[in-house]
């Protein structure tokens, strides 16, 4: 049985919105915390399902920042208009990834405890291999002249 989200959550602005279906329910899935510093500073929460998929729906690419830092194996996707931080890809021939539920305000992930995870010691080898045994599926959707909504608040 698969348990779609359509949409599972957006970003703060709404620019852009990820639709998971998962192959489990959201209680089955392992949420973890990374503890490197771009994820611990952004408190995120993420999941993944090899057997479900994730489609990324953005008004265009340019709303998405791409930023890569340490091993350089993986693209962190940012909101290019609210700064959210959405999902890492992994940029592979099949693009495969992980979904920042805690960025998004996905509820059904809200009460799950995030295990505390490292990855520090792995060689690119290591993660790569490790990302294609647990990461997701991921698609990406653009509607073309659409706008952001506005930013709410200050």
């Amino acid at each position: 049985m698969a348990y779609e989200f359509l949409p599972a959550g957006s970003c703060h602005c709404a620019a852009i919105q990820v639709d998971l279906v998962l192959s489990t329910a959201p209680e089955e899935l392992r949420v973890r915390a990374c503890q490197c510093g771009f994820c611990w500073r952004r408190g995120a929460r993420t999941i993944s399902d090899p057997d479900g998929a994730a489609t990324i729906r953005a008004v265009g690419p340019e709303a998405l920042i791409r930023y890569r830092f340490g091993l350089r194996t993986a693209d962190y996707l940012v909101c290019a208009n609210c700064g959210t931080y959405v999902a890492a890809v992994q940029p592979d021939e099949l693009p495969i990834g992980v979904i920042n539920v805690g960025g998004l305000g996905v509820p059904e992930f809200d009460e799950l405890a995030a295990e505390p995870v490292d990855y520090n010691g792995e060689t690119v080898a290591d993660r790569l291999a490790r990302r294609r045994g647990y990461w997701m599926p991921i698609g990406f959707a653009y509607s073309s002249g659409a706008q952001p909504a506005p930013v709410g608040g200050r």
